[in-house]
């Protein structure tokens, strides 16, 4: 499937291109205002992958907040941990926070590190039935930084 549509100028960069809709080649382009807005870009390829894998999780429950400091980790652990007190339940907590992930402090597992192997990375354990991956435990102290490069960067 091409990135550029039907009625687009002969040199446009194309909508998944950083340039599209801003390129001297879209002026006049009947598309240029929905390019540079990205509204035109294919959806992620991966998005199917991600959705089917999800499908298999039969509740998911979003702890969100856009302020800092207002107890996200804490009841993402109470949550999680309350839930992992019925054995027939498999609890995960997928910890997203690049800036401060704090979930391997809260349920007492900062020295663990993630195991990897060619299917992937194995999340820890903190209870025989609640598995934890945090950006937390690929550093190596609480003071690194993440720095990906190559395909983990680049979502491989």
């Amino acid at each position: 499937m091409s990135s550029i549509p039907e009625d687009a100028p002969p040199h446009c960069p194309g909508t998944n291109s950083e340039d599209a809709g801003k390129a001297s080649a879209c002026a006049g382009c009947p598309n240029q205002q929905i390019c540079s807005s990205g509204a035109a870009q294919a959806p992620d390829p991966d998005l199917d992958a991600v959705k089917e894998r999800l499908s298999s999780v039969k509740y998911k429950i979003l702890v969100l907040s856009g302020k800092g400091g207002v107890g996200k980790s804490t009841i993402t652990a109470m949550i999680a941990r309350a839930l992992a007190l019925d054995n027939s339940k498999e609890v995960g907590i997928l910890d997203i926070d690049i800036c401060g992930p704090s979930q391997p402090r809260v349920l007492g597992a900062e020295d663990e590190k993630v195991h990897s192997s060619g299917a992937g990375w194995s999340p820890i354990y903190v209870a025989e039935n609640l598995a934890v991956m945090s950006i937390g435990f690929l550093l190596n102290s609480a003071d690194d930084a993440v720095i990906w490069r190559g395909p983990k960067k680049n979502g491989g």
